[in-house]
């Protein structure tokens, strides 16, 4: 009985410390994304990566930002990065809510510019989007 408490309370401790080390290395893979990048090839566009995992873009439309979509990002390498959108908005022309997108990433080494690009669906059997960015690292969002 001893024995089992004892194996019990390992693996209890095995297990908390492997989920840590996994979080760790997560929070160590987002880090360089992390902060207000804006969009240089789309004026008015920036995009928010936080600490969290979370990301949500912003677009300039007649004078106000709007959150355009949103979900959470995972880095996969240091090529690639994976966006699942839970939120978009219903009159997108690209399908977006409820999707999975891989997109392709280069950081500068300075890490205060990213190149991105990728391929999203359109809505409703529309035509697809391949779109490409240049993002620049800024200390505020644009009002």
């Amino acid at each position: 009985m001893k024995s089992i408490k004892f194996i019990t309370i390992v693996i209890t401790v095995l297990t908390t410390f492997s989920c840590r080390t996994v979080e760790r290395a997560n929070q160590k893979e987002i880090k360089p994304f992390v902060g207000i990048w804006k969009d240089t090839t789309n004026p008015g566009s920036q995009v928010v990566f936080r600490s969290d995992g979370s990301f949500y873009n912003i677009a300039k439309e007649n004078n106000v930002q709007i959150v355009t979509h949103s979900g959470t990002f995972k880095v996969l390498s240091d090529s690639i990065y994976v966006l699942t959108i839970t939120d978009a908005r219903p009159n997108a022309t690209y399908d977006l809510k409820g999707r999975q997108y891989a997109n392709y990433y280069t950081l500068s080494s300075n890490r205060k510019t990213m190149k991105t690009s990728g391929v999203v669906d359109g809505r409703n059997g529309g035509k697809g989007l391949a779109w490409t960015c240049n993002l620049v690292k800024v200390d505020k969002l644009d009002n």
